[in-house]
């Protein structure tokens, strides 16, 4: 139902339904302004008529000499006549009443009414009243051809508007839904890029050439031109690690050799004790870098196999055990009973959720660390949360960039690439990286996609 809402919504915000809408409002304006005219036209000329032809009858009948004469013609005219359609009545000053309908005077309105056994008009009546010496005078018409010109037009207007407010919004309904696949395909093809799948591309498939096609086109050319781009990019920083890598790790070599051939009470044996360890931090640093280049690249992540999430957390979580006693800090967990079966590459994962223990360890500030393997709305959780500082909210979309650290952690031990290396193995399994908050602390969380039935586990 949810999801039936958001597309009837979202079709109704669409431009073609829009322009419909407008086009059915512009088109029943026209058509009413013009029918309306017509109408008031028409119905004047009816009303004229209808006065027309009682001044006439009025004048007719105005020339009898007598009072007598007058009923008598009245009364004459009044029998051939359907009081449904017109009225003949003389009311005189000494009481008597001649014609086809009763009458009564209040004040100076005179109020029609029907004889036993007869009936008048539905329509109601343009009366022309005249004063006579001897009496009133009323001619009547009934107005039941200005009420059947008034059905004519409202039949008229919901024969023209109903069918063009429906056609006119089938097609912009029907034009909406077509552009509306278009536009999803669009969509779908900037959140795979967005995503980091840089080979995504729209297909306009068999569509004309018009607006959404050169979008499509245009986001093709600016998704190739970005693929070329970030290839040449993680190229060239691939072979910039690989080539210095061999360099570095011969100068590692040449420093343990220097180191040694000097004595312990030699003055520049600390000073070759500590570009030992910046040769070694330089050897991670582009160890790291052609790791991720590599996951990147979908190397490692080219045969994935089934595999259970909470069988490599409690392994995670016995491995870094240890570590987390020596340092004087809690590892708790929360691994989920059953099997939480995923698809991807054992070691990058596991290298992943190590990172994040690692993480916690170094800036976490001592507290306890919880490890979660748990499923969440169907679909598979790892997550590692500490009572550290945290990251501010501002900067947690900026820390999985390569090498980048934040300010206080300058002085700790690290390289900036440990969440670079996470969000690299997430982004190869489909998954998603979430850092929150923990209040306080961090919450780094591996969401996977929901795993169908037969995604289990190899033996």
């Amino acid at each position: 139902m949810t999801r039936d809402r958001a597309t009837l919504s979202n079709l109704v915000r669409s431009t073609p339904v829009r322009i419909a809408l407008w086009l059915v409002l512009v088109f029943a304006t026209v058509n009413l302004v013009t029918l309306g005219g017509a109408y008031l036209t028409l119905k004047a000329q009816a009303e004229a008529g209808i006065r027309a032809d009682l001044e006439a009858e009025m004048a007719g009948l105005d020339i009898s000499a007598t009072p007598r004469a007058l009923r008598t013609l009245v009364a004459v005219r009044a029998r051939a006549a359907d009081p449904r359609q017109r009225v003949y009545l003389f009311l005189g000053d000494d009481g008597a009443h001649a014609g086809n309908a009763d009458a009564r005077l209040i004040g100076s309105q005179v109020v029609l009414a029907a004889r036993e056994g007869e009936s008048l008009s539905e329509a109601g009546y343009m009366k022309e009243v005249r004063r006579l010496s001897s009496g009133v005078l009323v001619v009547a018409q009934s107005r039941e051809r200005v009420a059947d010109l008034s059905r004519t037009f409202a039949g008229l207007v919901v024969l023209s508007l109903l069918p063009t407010v429906i056609l006119s919004f089938g097609l912009g309904t029907l034009i909406a839904r077509r552009s509306a696949r278009r536009v999803a395909r669009i969509e779908t093809t900037l959140d795979r890029i967005a995503g980091g799948d840089l080979s995504a591309r729209y297909d306009p498939g068999r569509a004309g050439e018009d607006d959404l096609t050169r979008i499509g086109r245009g986001l093709n050319r600016m998704a190739a031109r970005q693929e070329e781009a970030t290839e040449a990019l993680r190229q060239v920083s691939a072979d910039i690690a690989h080539d210095l890598r061999t360099p570095l790790q011969r100068i590692a070599v040449l420093l343990d050799e220097m180191q040694a051939r000097t004595e312990d009470d030699d003055p520049r044996a600390p000073l070759a004790d500590r570009a030992r360890e910046e040769a070694d931090r330089a050897v991670r640093v582009f160890q790291s870098l052609l790791e991720i280049a590599q996951i990147e690249a979908g190397g490692p992540e080219a045969d994935p196999a089934p595999l259970d999430l909470a069988e490599l957390a409690a392994e995670i979580a016995e491995l870094y055990e240890p570590a987390a006693e020596e340092a004087g800090v809690t590892l708790e967990t929360e691994i989920a009973t059953g099997p939480l079966p995923v698809t991807g590459n054992r070691a990058l994962l596991g290298q992943a959720l190590a990172n994040l223990i690692e993480n916690a360890l170094r800036h976490g500030g001592g507290s306890a660390i919880r490890l979660t393997a748990r499923r969440e709305r169907g679909a598979p959780v790892l997550s590692v949360a500490d009572r550290g500082p945290g990251i501010p909210e501002e900067e947690r979309g900026l820390v999985t960039r390569r090498l980048y650290r934040l300010e206080r952690s300058r002085t700790t031990p690290g390289n900036g690439l440990g969440l670079a290396l996470v969000s690299a193995v997430a982004q190869a399994h489909g998954a998603a990286l979430e850092l929150g908050d923990n209040a306080p602390g961090l919450r780094a969380v591996l969401r996977f996609p929901e795993t169908r039935r037969d995604d289990r586990p190899r033996d």
